[in-house]
């Protein structure tokens, strides 16, 4: 099931005389979340027959009605960033216990400290950037 704002853009675009097998190409490649650059080459290839400008206007507008281009992205930043958060508070909690127990192993100590540490300060601000939209996840499609 589509959002009415792609029915509307299908619309337009229709009448535009873009073929409706390159919008619902372009539809479904934006929900999945394929990246930007593998959508237009798609779009722009010998056999689908659209122009750069026509299949530029229409990802932007398909974009716009789903909500961002890096919507689907920035997902592993917010994952990736909630466990580096779950990483250091397991390592700051080790760390308190074995504080208090009195308990000074050395290594222990060193590891809960490290972890502590980075996912603490990783975590955080992989949701921050995440965010603001600079997380991207890899380039593959």
């Amino acid at each position: 099931m589509q959002k009415p704002e792609f029915a509307n853009i299908k619309s337009k675009y229709l009448a535009l005389g873009v073929t409706e097998n390159n919008i619902d190409y372009a539809t479904e490649a934006i929900i999945d979340g394929t990246k930007r650059e593998h959508i237009l080459e798609t779009l722009t290839a010998d056999y689908r027959g659209m122009t750069e400008s026509q299949s530029t206007q229409l990802i932007e507008d398909l974009f716009q009605a789903n909500g961002g281009e890096f919507k689907k992205e920035n997902r592993g930043g917010y994952l990736y960033g909630i466990l580096f958060c779950i990483v250091g508070l397991i390592g700051l909690g080790l760390l308190i216990a074995m504080l208090i127990s009195g308990e000074w192993k050395p290594k222990f100590i060193i590891l809960s400290v490290a972890a502590a540490l980075f996912g603490l300060i990783k975590g955080p601000g992989l949701i921050i950037k995440s965010f603001r939209g600079n997380y991207r996840d890899s380039d593959e499609p």
